[in-house]
Order: structure tokens, then sequence, then C-alpha cells
């Protein structure tokens, strides 16, 4: 499938939509630190970082939280049945740094509203804290 070349009427209007939707984040998130791409901030114990890409114009959500303790082979099959049952995000570990992260991605088809943009974040935040209670139990 070949895909048409965007027009710039097209590139602008994505690019209105990923800048409007960071700054209605900013104003309603404690941002911690940004970017030009991204906002990071610290959500119910998790690290969010919120990434934009206004060519596509995606919204991925990043939730990243510390294990503390080393990550066994059962661990990582913990997380492929976690994956097996999600349909909103992906659970990964990364065993360089000895955390749990959770992606999730978002099109931007029109303008997310405040409300709308907190059901999101606290369904990915249920969604990761399911995945890192599984793997790390003792932390609940």
């Amino acid at each position: 499938m070949k895909y048409e070349s965007i027009t710039n009427l097209e590139q602008e209007n994505r690019q209105l939509l990923v800048r409007r939707t960071r700054e209605m984040i900013s104003r309603f998130l404690p941002v911690q630190d940004q970017d030009e791409t991204s906002i990071m901030v610290t959500l119910d114990e998790f690290y969010l970082q919120i990434l934009f890409s206004d060519i596509h114009p995606l919204m991925v959500l990043y939730l990243a939280r510390a294990i503390d303790r080393s990550v066994t082979a059962k661990d990582f099959r913990l997380i492929n049945d976690l994956n097996l049952q999600s349909v909103l995000g992906g659970h990964a570990l990364n065993t360089d740094i000895g955390c749990y992260t959770y992606r999730s991605t978002h099109w931007l088809n029109g303008e997310l509203s405040q409300q709308r943009m907190m059901e999101m974040l606290d369904r990915c935040v249920e969604d990761a804290k399911r995945g890192y209670y599984r793997v790390n139990p003792r932390a609940s």
C-alpha cells in the first residue's frame, strides 16, 4: 500500500493538534521536565513520559517503575502472559536498569478534553499496576 504525501495544510493541522494536546496536558499535570518531543511527570508511583509525534499524529504513554530485585525467567513468562491478555498496551522488563515499563500508543484523531485524557491515563495506570504487581507482588 502506498500513501499519498501529506499536504502542508494537513501537516499544519497535525502539528496544531499535538501542540494543543501537549498544552492541555501541561495545564493539569505537574510537569517535572520536558523537551521538544516529550513531557515527564510522576503519576501514581510511576514515572510517566508522554511522547508526541506530529507527523502521524501520535501520543505514546510510557509508565516505568523500578523493581527492587533481580529479574528472573519466570518474570519474563509473566510479562509474556500479560502481553497476550493486554489490549491497551504492552508490558516489558528492562534488566539493564531494573525496571518495569508499560507503553500505550494513541492516535490523535481530534482534540482531547482533559476528562478524556484522564480516562486514558487512569486506564493505562490501572493496566500498568496490574502488570507491575504481577511481577513485583511484594511492592503492593
